[in-house]
């Protein structure tokens, strides 16, 4: 019986998106602080996060694609799923619950992070702009005076 494993690889999720709530927590720290090396640790965390649940996903939708097939159905439902194993189906749904609840925590947790980094990033342009200003004169060419100060041949 393929619910079994359906069940199991649904509580990897809901750990995987445990996991990666707090990790997104966490970021805000590393955001605040512009530590680089472990703002790129956290990118490539999330990337094998990203990719690691999609496995998940596939799997989850292949063993109750097959619990389908088992039971004569073309597709599946949680409904169809408590009727066929009230109490397995039960189990799947709560954590199917769960699961959506760490995926709207995690959203609301990345919309935060990304107004943080924009926020970061300003301040690093800023920063850097009044490291190296622009110069505000320009020629009647739209070309910076500095830029075209340097080049003999366009003024002869």
């Amino acid at each position: 019986m393929s619910l079994p494993q359906a069940l199991d690889i649904a509580l990897k999720l809901k750990t995987a998106l445990a996991t990666e709530v707090m990790r997104s927590q966490e970021s805000r720290t590393v955001l605040k602080s512009l530590d680089t090396p472990a703002l790129l640790a956290q990118a490539s965390l999330r990337e094998a996060f990203n990719q690691h649940s999609a496995y998940l996903s596939s799997e989850l939708a292949r063993y109750l694609s097959a619990f389908a097939q088992q039971h004569g159905l073309s597709d599946v439902t949680l409904e169809q799923v408590r009727h066929l194993a009230p109490f397995e189906g039960e189990q799947l749904s709560g954590v199917f619950a769960e699961v959506r609840a760490l995926s709207r925590a995690l959203s609301e947790l990345d919309e935060v992070n990304q107004q943080l980094a924009e926020k970061a990033l300003s301040v690093v342009r800023a920063y850097v702009t009044h490291l190296a200003p622009r110069p505000s004169a320009y020629t009647r060419r739209g070309q910076p005076a500095l830029a075209e100060a340097g080049t003999h041949s366009e003024r002869a």
